[in-house]
């Protein structure tokens, strides 16, 4: 896998991990997700954080920079797509390049033809995982 697709996938999963723990935190929740049964307003800010539940994801909002993530099957958060990542990476000089070139494009439908990324089998889940994980 390119280092930059590497690092790109390990920024963005730890960006919604962290994400995830504050709203855990915060509300008091081990599922943030379930935000309708848990009684959390379907956006709102927790100090200078934003968040706003959506489809099946949510939209996390730091002081500069956002991460938009779906839920996988089960509530996973380690799953990512290409849209995703792009929409993430672009908010960071050392990837934006890679992005507006389409390289990304090449390096991840080439990682997903080598099974070095993985589709998830899942029936609602169209997120790709690290293998391993799945």
């Amino acid at each position: 896998m390119n280092p930059l697709l590497a690092a790109l996938i390990d920024s963005f999963l730890t960006k919604v991990s962290e994400s995830e723990d504050i709203m855990k935190s915060h509300f008091s929740v081990d599922e943030p997700r379930l935000f309708r049964q848990n009684n959390i307003p379907r956006s709102g800010q927790i100090g200078t954080f934003k968040y706003s539940f959506h489809g099946i994801g949510c939209r996390f909002s730091y002081k500069k920079r956002t991460v938009d993530y779906d839920y996988g099957e089960g509530g996973r958060i380690d799953g990512f797509d290409l849209w995703r990542l792009s929409q993430y990476g672009k908010q960071f000089k050392e990837f934006s390049e890679y992005i507006n070139s389409g390289e990304i494009i090449i390096e991840f439908e080439k990682c997903a033809e080598n099974s070095v990324i993985v589709r998830s089998g899942g029936e609602y889940d169209n997120l790709y995982y690290l293998p391993g994980s799945i």
